[in-house]
């Protein structure tokens, strides 16, 4: 048996008598984070308490180490600190007074959530549950645990962002088994960067589970919530969580490992429903991707796609199994097992084998670079300062994607297509607003970076993907680039004008103004006299900053006064 006074209380490996571990470098003497469980308890005379890794509204989690099984583990203590504080012991926990009865309804979920998880043992892609107890006025869960890194660290250390075959490797078998989970009503409601995890393996795990009180506003919990992660109901008072909340934390993670960013946080979507893509990074992207994205990522909870089901039919292109599934959903659910099984060939035809063999193919060589790029990953994160060029650029040679095979669309039967519009030079504002007003639409719009243009006026469209008058699945996403006019601008003339209705102009013409006071015999006071270094009609860029001279009166006469 491993002497446990000689391990690492951050990794649990062998110390071999240091003061500082020589495999993740943490200092012997370090002491415990605050209110956390003192290093070493022992729970259920078995499991010893490491250093606390993560603490949120619900409790803490810590390392551990599992003294019968010889092996670390992770340990998930209820100790919500807004109704409970630890008793001089250090290890007892005390409701607050008048806490009593919000403790315990919260306890009895955090007790029956886990249990129910813990019956899910057959998911590879879900940190698991393997013991729960009580003790000290507490309850603990047991679960696996296994080196790992965040899904944002990892993205981070491999270069900003992934290609889509390699996300789409690592974010298919955690799509399924969240399907399963959902199948037996266990949501998650945190799905995010820093709860996706990275595996030695080059697997993805989702870890970070938490009962839903934490992952809503105005709860008696402390909120635990991702900004660009949390749907819009996770902000609102009384809004139920259902599976589409899940589905929008799943979507906002893969937009973030494509483009680098998260979308922004939900409630500054309601008036601003964009989510720009670099040019670069959009023209990586598959169609049918773009349009998962854009209707997993709906602000609205309805307009949302409701279940991983249908998310999985729209990523893995096969809108005859997006079809089947919506179907589906008019009859009773069937077991996981039975669904997850039947689901894929449910009226999507058989592919040639030639596409078949490309694809295995292609999904052997996503692989193989998601191993390559984890590996030096990992071994930066062990501790060698490398610049990790390897890893980028693996990474960036797998941001283009390889040919895909023959769109499903080519075989799709015709009132499953509509013709695209023509939406050159219309303005994206009416535009974007008629088709999200729209009860009927037959398409999306997504938006792309914006461009210069000197011909297509400021705020109109200056491209669109698909072209118009092809055709296109009905529902799916016109993806459009935002004229920013002319990228060389003309100032115009100001002079005897308000500061205010200066800067309107100024603005108007595509600059951003500042002001400055200089004495006049000639203009007004509070007048515009010109532009500092600058004068009307001269050629700038677009955003150049400009300062506008504004008289502040002759210097002989103080009472000037100023033109109505």
């Amino acid at each position: 048996m491993t002497d446990f006074e000689n391990l690492c209380m951050n990794c649990m490996s062998d110390m071999q008598g240091k003061a500082v571990c020589p495999v993740c470098g943490y200092q012997k003497d370090k002491p415990q984070k605050k209110g956390a469980l003192p290093y070493g308890t022992v729970l259920q005379n078995r499991y010893a308490v490491g250093c606390a890794k993560k603490t949120n509204g619900e409790g803490i989690t810590y390392i551990g180490f599992d003294k019968a099984l010889n092996i670390p583990v992770g340990l998930h203590e209820y100790f919500p600190a807004t109704l409970a504080e630890r008793a001089d012991d250090g290890k007892t926990v005390n409701v607050l007074g008048g806490n009593e009865l919000a403790f315990k309804e919260n306890l009895d979920v955090f007790l029956n959530y886990a249990r129910a998880r813990a019956h899910m043992r057959d998911l590879s892609s879900v940190v698991l549950i393997y013991d729960i107890f009580e003790e000290n006025k507490a309850a603990y869960t047991v679960s696996e645990w296994e080196d790992s890194i965040t899904l944002r660290y990892f993205v981070k250390k491999s270069g900003g962002n992934l290609g889509w075959n390699m996300a789409r490797q690592l974010f298919m078998p955690v799509l399924s088994d969240l399907s399963a989970l959902h199948a037996n009503s266990i949501n998650h409601f945190g799905i995010s960067p820093d709860t996706l995890l990275i595996m030695k393996d080059g697997k993805m795990k989702l870890g970070g589970f938490s009962i839903p009180a934490v992952r809503q506003m105005d709860t008696d919990l402390a909120p635990d919530l991702v900004p660009g992660c949390a749907a819009i109901e996770q902000y609102i008072m009384g809004d139920p969580l259902t599976e589409a909340t899940d589905v929008y934390g799943f979507a906002a993670s893969l937009f973030f490992v494509l483009t680098g960013k998260l979308p922004p946080e939900a409630p500054k979507r309601r008036n601003d429903t964009r989510l720009l893509i670099p040019n670069a990074i959009l023209h990586t992207l598959p169609p049918y991707a773009i349009s998962a994205l854009a209707n997993a990522l709906q602000i609205d909870t309805e307009k949302r796609t409701q279940a991983f089901e249908l998310l999985r039919g729209q990523i893995s292109v096969a809108p005859a199994v997006t079809a089947a599934i919506e179907a589906s959903q008019k009859f009773d659910k069937v077991a996981p097992q039975q669904k997850k099984a039947s689901v894929p060939d449910e009226g999507a035809k058989a592919p040639k084998a030639s596409s078949s063999f490309r694809w295995g193919l292609l999904s052997c060589l996503a692989m193989l670079v998601i191993f390559a790029v984890i590996g030096i990953v990992w071994m930066n994160h062990s501790g060698e300062h490398s610049q990790l060029s390897a890893a980028q650029n693996v990474s960036s040679q797998v941001s283009q994607p390889a040919s895909e095979p023959s769109s499903s669309e080519d075989s799709e039967p015709d009132d499953e297509k509509i013709t695209v519009p023509n939406l050159i030079g219309q303005k994206y504002s009416e535009i974007a607003s008629a088709s999200s007003n729209s009860t009927d639409r037959q398409y999306q719009i997504l938006l792309s970076s914006p461009q210069f243009s000197d011909t297509i006026p400021e705020g109109c469209i200056l491209s669109q993907d698909p072209k118009p008058g092809t055709k296109m699945l009905r529902n799916t996403a016109i993806v459009v680039v935002v004229s920013q006019g002319a990228a060389v601008r003309t100032l115009p003339d100001i002079k005897g004008k308000t500061l205010s209705e200066a800067s309107a102009a100024v603005t108007s013409a595509g600059f951003v103004p500042t002001a400055a006071e200089q004495p006049s015999s000639t203009v007004s006071k509070w007048k515009v006299i010109g532009y500092q270094k600058a004068e009307a009609g001269n050629q700038m860029a677009y955003g150049t900053k400009v300062t506008i001279i504004v008289s502040s009166g002759s210097d002989d006469d103080d009472t000037t006064s100023s033109e109505q």
